[in-house]
């Protein structure tokens, strides 16, 4: 009922992921939330720089469960906030290890993301362009990623009143100021055959009701 998955492998079983509309907006990035959002990047980064086969990988991240809808994408009904994060991570990597065109490859068809957002159009109109930005300077030339990525003409300055745009340039702000120097971790992050970095998919159309609400809360985020 349950299987321990990476956040590609998770994008290959269904094809696309889509936070529905009933969720709440992105947070994990915003600066009320620094404390989270420093934690988990560090637990993010310890995992990916730490060698295959050590005894503490995969970073397991607990449950994400949802459902598949009628056009077949899987909606998570918990764990937005690190996917969210898990998305922008894998941009920002094959940035930094020049591999933008193996992530459009993967996340990017028929010029939509496969990794969607529904909560606000805005939302969703900006992951869509954002998944195939491909910046022409490198992450280590990069001094202001977040006035780079508003800067585009792909980015409307009404974007700028989006929360979940907000805190997803805030946390970019702050993955370029951990990551920045790194070389080689888009790899180990995309690596299925000795992952780093894994999460519990559950299906909840194969999971009875009373079983899912006995699911602790997740640990890495406020509620998500």
């Amino acid at each position: 009922m349950t299987s321990r998955t990476t956040f590609y492998e998770l994008i290959e079983r269904h094809g696309r992921v889509e936070i529905p509309v009933i969720q709440r907006d992105y947070a994990q990035g915003r600066a009320d939330q620094h404390i989270v959002r420093d934690d988990f990047l560090k637990s993010l980064h310890d995992a990916l720089i730490l060698p295959k086969g050590d005894p503490y990988l995969p970073l397991d991240l607990d449950f994400v469960y949802g459902s598949v809808v009628t056009n077949g994408s899987f909606q998570p009904l918990d764990g937005q906030q690190r996917l969210t994060t898990l998305f922008l991570l894998h941009w920002y990597l094959a940035w930094v290890d020049g591999c933008s065109e193996d992530f459009r490859s993967r996340i990017v068809t028929a010029g939509r993301s496969r990794f969607s957002y529904e909560v606000r159009p805005g939302s969703r109109d900006f992951i869509n362009a954002f998944a195939q930005y491909v910046p022409e300077v490198s992450a280590a030339d990069c001094q202001d990623l977040v006035g780079m990525i508003t800067d585009q003409p792909w980015y409307f300055r009404s974007w700028r009143f989006d929360p979940t745009i907000r805190s997803a340039l805030s946390m970019l702000c702050r993955m370029h100021e951990v990551f920045r120097k790194t070389t080689g971790l888009y790899a180990r992050l995309i690596d299925e055959a000795d992952p780093a970095i894994t999460f519990q998919l559950l299906d909840l159309e194969q999971f009875d009701c009373e079983s899912a609400c006995k699911i602790d809360p997740l640990r890495w985020v406020m509620s998500e």
